[in-house]
């Protein structure tokens, strides 16, 4: 069981506005066990500002893929390679055709940026040394395409259109990571304020590998002990907030580095609402 030391200073920590995050960082780094991380910042996440934890696993009621292991979703047959109970996760197969994901990769090639993250003090964005990659929006229905590729997402994760934020293509070079982090916008930070605000919270995310890298880039659930090797067409779901609003803090994931060649992934993030 955690310290009473470790317990209080993951409260004191959060209420002077450090990001859930970087206290498991740190705490995982001192090689303090997964499980009692997770549950130590769950629950001062709970006491905080009224922010809530969710006591289980955040699957949503219609999620088929919860339980089955095939779907047909428009003209795809999908499958699912693996699952985890907590964080809610599934990998799936099949989710874009080959032809697809060329096309993201060519269309995003000359519209790239650095990524940027979410400043937890003001809500603008900003870029970190913790994510080394470079990145390209589109708005819901840019072209007939990105279109049909969202009304399957929304078909296969059960939730509307227009609950879903704009398409995100990203690539990494070798070497390149994203250190782990929460997809969810933690309630107590002034800086999510401006961003719950256009839709509520982020409830799921759907990573869709557009290449298999050489070596590296999985996609990692460290306090899970889990980790998702990138292959192209595949999909890997996960949801993090429940009906409630509860907020798992077991969804906590990276990218791990390129080892060799590169990543390509499009990323879509859904919400309790319609997203503006």
């Amino acid at each position: 069981m955690l310290s009473d030391d470790w317990t209080a200073w993951v409260r004191e920590n959060l209420e002077r506005g450090c990001t859930p995050d970087s206290l498991v960082r740190a705490m995982l780094a001192e090689h303090i066990d997964g499980d009692e991380v997770a549950l130590a910042v769950a629950n001062a996440l709970a006491g905080i500002d009224g922010a809530r934890s969710a006591t289980g696993p955040c699957w949503p009621d219609r999620f088929a893929l919860r339980l089955a292991n095939h779907a047909t979703v428009g003209d795809r047959q999908v499958s699912v390679v693996a699952r985890l109970e907590r964080p809610a996760a599934v990998l799936l197969d099949n989710v874009l055709s080959h032809q697809e994901c060329d096309y993201l990769i060519a269309l995003s090639t000359q519209q790239m940026r650095p990524s940027t993250v979410v400043s937890p003090d003001s809500g603008e964005l900003a870029t970190i040394e913790a994510r080394s990659s470079e990145g390209a929006w589109f708005t819901r229905g840019h072209d007939e395409t990105i279109a049909a590729i969202e009304s399957r997402l929304a078909a296969l994760m059960q939730v509307p259109v227009d609950h879903g934020e704009g398409l995100q293509v990203l690539h990494y070079r070798a070497g390149g990571e994203y250190r782990p982090h929460y997809d969810y916008f933690p309630p107590e930070q002034p800086g999510s304020v401006p961003h719950l605000a256009r839709g509520g919270q982020r409830t799921a995310s759907l990573i869709m590998y557009l290449n298999s890298p050489d070596a590296g880039g999985e996609t990692i659930f460290p306090l899970a002990g889990a980790s998702f090797v990138p292959r192209r067409g595949s999909a890997l779901y996960f949801a993090y907030c429940d009906g409630r609003g509860g907020l798992d803090s077991s969804s906590l994931h990276g990218g791990a580095p390129v080892a060799a060649g590169e990543k390509w992934i499009a990323t879509k993030w859904v919400r309790q609402q319609p997203y503006r």
